[in-house]
């Protein structure tokens, strides 16, 4: 059995070799402060209409995204769409010593990123034209090497790099390849966790130059500029989505158990305790967001839990108990995907959200 998902702090310390500059760490004007009144734990879940889970036909040994019109399989090197509907598929060979980062899948188009090992500061990705097979470098902005790419309504967010080879956040239009350098982290603060929906962007910010761990929590502005959020203690909070009512987060209780969380949420202002779970598992599809929580006892199974802006839900309970875990959700066109791995059987199930 293996976990489909490291550590976001893993994956965004990639954006580290490309350097940053020593002005300090970002002050921007806070979000205003919620309200004080905390409601109680939502420790019990509440009932809801469960979702339809259908076998995706692939082998847990793979990352499959299951969209509405394509599916992508991904290995560590390579990937393929495939299409219910006959249309040739579409692949994406080798690409040197690259390993498969980000695979985001919106309709007929996608976008897949490749990281490097080493010293390397630039990265590599691709935007494909499904129905023609068709795919183009992503050249500006330059892509980073490595950490978390996102996608909304044509709209991709990603690390890539300025004239000075700093990492920064940029933004592009994935069907005309238009794309602009945006915010770029002063001092040595990287960007990782990046969720975007419809409620809107969120990214954590963390400081690599210093001793303590401290981590941010922020929401991009109009002007695509993180900014922190009131509600998540300082320092501890690691996910983070914006919901229709507020956002959702996660809070690390124990440093060295940095796998392990307690998400809350934030609710038209009233901060609210959910559950435990697993870090870096928060996942946005279909206007509710999800995250994994695993087993706290042998009899336990390993669930998915749905919040919808209000409500707690599981979405998904593993056949398995006690050594069981989940991989992380992949979300396309309000699709869910997830394999879940136990000493039961393993599976891999995706359903429709919306």
């Amino acid at each position: 059995m293996r976990r489909e998902f490291g550590t976001a702090i893993a994956a965004a310390l990639l954006l580290v070799a490309a350097g940053c500059s020593d002005d300090g760490e970002p002050r921007p004007e806070p979000t205003p402060t919620p309200s004080e009144t905390t409601a109680p734990p939502t420790d019990e879940p509440t009932d809801a209409a469960p979702l339809d889970w259908q076998p995706t036909g692939h082998s847990v040994d793979e990352r499959v995204i299951v969209g509405d019109r394509w599916t992508a399989i991904a290995t560590e090197s390579d990937v393929r769409f495939e299409s219910p509907t006959g249309a040739a598929d579409v692949a994406l060979p080798a690409v040197g010593s690259g390993t498969v980062n980000a695979v985001l899948l919106e309709g007929d188009t996608a976008v897949v990123s490749y990281a490097f090992g080493g010293e390397t500061t630039v990265g590599l990705g691709y935007r494909i034209d499904l129905t023609s097979g068709d795919r183009t470098e992503i050249v500006t902005p330059e892509p980073a090497n490595g950490g978390d790419w996102a996608l909304i309504d044509d709209s991709l967010y990603f690390p890539a790099l300025d004239e000075n080879e700093k990492a920064c956040l940029a933004t592009l239009a994935v069907t005309d390849g238009n794309g602009e350098e945006g915010w770029c982290p002063p001092g040595r603060v990287g960007i990782a966790e990046l969720e975007a929906n419809d409620a809107g962007v969120a990214a954590m910010l963390f400081d690599y130059g210093s001793d303590i761990s401290c981590r941010t929590l922020t929401l991009l502005d109009q002007a695509g500029i993180p900014q922190p959020v009131e509600g998540p203690a300082e320092c501890t909070g690691w996910d983070i989505a914006a919901t229709s009512t507020g956002i959702i987060w996660s809070e690390v209780p124990r440093p060295k158990r940095q796998e392990v969380a307690v998400f809350h949420a934030l609710v038209d202002g009233t901060s609210q305790k959910l559950a435990k779970g697993t870090t870096g598992s928060l996942t946005s599809c279909g206007g509710d967001t999800f995250f994994v929580s695993d087993p706290e006892k042998r009899t336990d199974p390993a669930r998915l839990m749905r919040w919808d802006g209000t409500t707690l839900a599981v979405a998904y309970e593993s056949a398995s108990t006690g050594n069981a875990f989940l991989g992380k959700p992949e979300c396309a066109d309000g699709i869910l995907t997830i394999s879940s791995f136990g000493e039961d059987g393993d599976e891999q199930v995706s359903a429709s959200v919306d």
